[in-house]
């Protein structure tokens, strides 16, 4: 089993989430936008999650080729567009933030959004959101699996037989939304979310100095790019 590090505080986590896409609505500097990736880098590896680090990094170094033909070469993309490209590229710090908190353990977040003195179906709803992107993605790949074995992923069997091939995408994944729908509703009655007044639970993570420390780096960051139309033009080029 992989080893973990410390993990980030929920709190600290959604503070950074919102920083990163405060920075990147301000700034559409793929420069800005290359640095603060680095920064989430950073946190993926003091959080010691270094597969998700090398999946980021070798993705933002596909869009960066990408977007360096682009500017330089002229190229021409068939299906995705130049937009779509620098979108992704400012954004990232965005994805990278957003991942880490979405990959939270659900009791954590449980946990934060208790003391926070929200409200049992806004929690719920919460929960669910966070966890629809690892769900699918988990989901997705049994699919994928099961369809690897029967000899249903050919290149020749798509191409001849798309509609079919999205069939045998789609019905196992929606009988599986029907069933993980099942299953959260139970493991929430089971855990008592319909029990009124005030709930207890095993995750008490709070606050502490590196956490702190997180938020200040992308507090400072979100300033330094408040202040980068007051530089002047010559030092950001």
């Amino acid at each position: 089993m992989q080893e973990q590090g410390r993990q980030f505080a929920v709190a600290a986590k959604l503070a950074v989430f919102f920083c990163a896409l405060a920075c990147s609505v301000l700034s559409s500097n793929p420069f800005v936008s290359a640095a603060l990736s680095v920064i989430g880098y950073t946190g993926t590896l003091l959080e010691r999650k270094w597969h998700l680090a090398g999946s980021f990094l070798v993705f933002q170094l596909a869009l960066g080729v990408l977007l360096f033909a682009i500017s330089q070469y002229g190229l021409r993309m068939p299906v995705f567009s130049e937009f779509t490209v620098l979108l992704f590229w400012n954004l990232y710090p965005v994805f990278i933030a957003a991942w880490d908190l979405i990959t939270t353990p659900p009791g954590e977040i449980s946990a934060f959004l208790a003391r926070s003195k929200l409200p049992t179906f806004a929690i719920l709803g919460l929960l669910v959101v966070f966890r629809f992107f690892p769900t699918m993605k988990a989901e997705l790949s049994s699919v994928a699996l099961s369809m690897r074995n029967r000899g249903l992923t050919r290149i020749s069997n798509m191409l001849c037989h798309p509609l079919a091939t999205c069939e045998y995408v789609a019905i196992p994944l929606l009988l599986r939304c029907l069933q993980v729908a099942d299953q959260l509703t139970v493991s929430a009655i089971t855990r008592g979310a319909e029990r009124p007044g005030q709930r207890a639970s095993y995750y008490g993570k709070r606050m502490q100095s590196l956490d702190i420390v997180w938020i200040l780096v992308w507090v400072v960051c979100l300033v330094i790019v408040f202040a980068l139309p007051l530089f002047p033009k010559d030092i950001l080029q």
